[in-house]
């Protein structure tokens, strides 16, 4: 007689796994780096095995998958934005630390990026849950309309319209966050 966590094994593997390449996009997306990608997408095949036992059959599994993973990366988000920010100490002989940096990246343009990545957060956040369920589940899940419809149990075309007005609604938000209107320090006149 097989062992249940075996037969659970053999039906994740046949039935989660073949989803496993649609995480990597979404997953680039929410954390914009390769690595924390690679490791989102880890984290999130862990958990559905661990919880493999709520999957409802008659579910998505990307759909589900997805969902994992967004949480999970919301709560990592959630976690580190509450830790201290950590600064590096000197080297041993007094000297200091070298930072690396991104290449081609200024510290202006990490900063610029990291508001820019907030403001883009917030503005979703902000998004009655009707468009905001479809947005997600379209920009950073990559789902088909028609796999939204069916998870949502809404036709085609209002996955089409909420989406549309999500998007706008998001844009609006985004064209009213004006960092710019900051002059650069370059251009800023320094008076006695």
């Amino acid at each position: 007689m097989l062992n249940t966590k075996t037969v659970q094994a053999e039906i994740f593997e046949k039935v989660i796994l073949p989803h496993e390449a649609s995480l990597y996009a979404p997953a680039m997306a929410l954390t914009r780096s390769a690595s924390d990608a690679e490791d989102l997408v880890q984290e999130t095949l862990l958990r559905a095995f661990d919880r493999f036992d709520t999957y409802r059959s008659d579910g998505s599994p990307r759909a589900w998958l997805h969902t994992i993973m967004r949480n999970l990366f919301y709560n990592m988000y959630r976690k580190k934005s509450r830790e201290p920010r950590q600064v590096p100490l000197e080297n041993a002989d007094g000297s200091s630390i070298e930072q690396p940096t991104a290449p081609n990246a200024s510290p202006e343009r990490q900063v610029l990026s990291q508001l820019e990545g907030a403001a883009l957060l917030q503005a979703v956040r902000t998004l009655p849950e009707e468009y905001r369920r479809v947005v997600a589940m379209a920009d950073i899940q990559g789902m088909a309309y028609q796999e939204i419809a069916q998870d949502l149990h809404i036709p085609v075309g209002t996955v089409r319209s909420r989406l549309s007005r999500g998007r706008e609604r998001v844009r609006r938000s985004l064209t009213s966050w004006h960092p710019e209107t900051v002059p650069p320090l370059s251009a800023r006149v320094l008076v006695n």
